[in-house]
């Protein structure tokens, strides 16, 4: 008995001094749980507030806001009923949701002065455009950049020319989720029923 009460001190000490790297690793595993049961929380939130999607025949490549289209999805391997549209809609827009299933993503949050006193609209353009010419250029096997913004976005002079001329990037409006914090916004594909986890990325703009 006594030789065990002094293992478990050996063990307690050896806990106390534990290097610096293993504590680091420690708090980040830690934290990861942290934010994925809170992305959790909110997802289930909005799936459950969420308003049903239109049916998948409403003109996809168009938004009312732009005069350009995107280009044409190949059609979807199955057809969805309207039982189904609920849960295999994506997390983003229609065309995503025209994606299909098993997308490799690539994330981002993008938001404004309000939350980001440092932020600055040519400044951040600047840089999304050369993340999306690196993605071009890195990772042109199929992935997808999603774009998780606000209401400092704007349709006519960002989204719809950015779209239009890259059909591998959305724009997905959180304007109706601003209760999720900005940046937990790129967390929100690990949740997406149409995104392949094993192929998803997250990055800071």
């Amino acid at each position: 008995m006594q030789n065990l009460k002094k293992k478990l001190c050996r063990e307690m000490m050896k806990l106390l001094v534990m290097p610096t790297t293993h504590r680091c690793f420690i708090h980040f595993i830690f934290f990861a749980i942290i934010v994925t049961f809170i992305v959790y929380i909110l997802l289930r939130y909005n799936y459950l507030t969420r308003p049903i999607y239109p049916p998948l025949h409403v003109n996809y490549r168009k938004r009312p806001e732009c005069t350009c289209s995107r280009p044409e999805l190949p059609p979807l391997l199955y057809n969805l009923t309207s039982n189904q549209i609920e849960s295999q809609s994506s997390l983003c827009n229609h065309y995503a949701t025209r994606r299909g299933p098993h997308q490799r993503i690539i994330a981002i949050s993008l938001f404004g002065p309000k939350e980001n006193r440092m932020f600055q609209l040519n400044r951040s353009l600047g840089f999304l455009k050369e993340l999306i010419n690196d993605i071009n250029t890195i990772y042109s096997d199929d992935f997808i950049l999603r774009i998780y913004h606000d209401n400092t976005i704007t349709l006519s002079d960002v989204i719809c020319p950015i779209e239009c001329q890259n059909p591998n990037v959305d724009f997905c409006s959180m304007n109706s989720k601003l209760f999720i914090p900005p940046k937990i916004w790129r967390f929100i594909p690990a949740g997406d029923p149409l995104v392949d986890i094993s192929k998803y990325l997250i990055y800071k703009l």
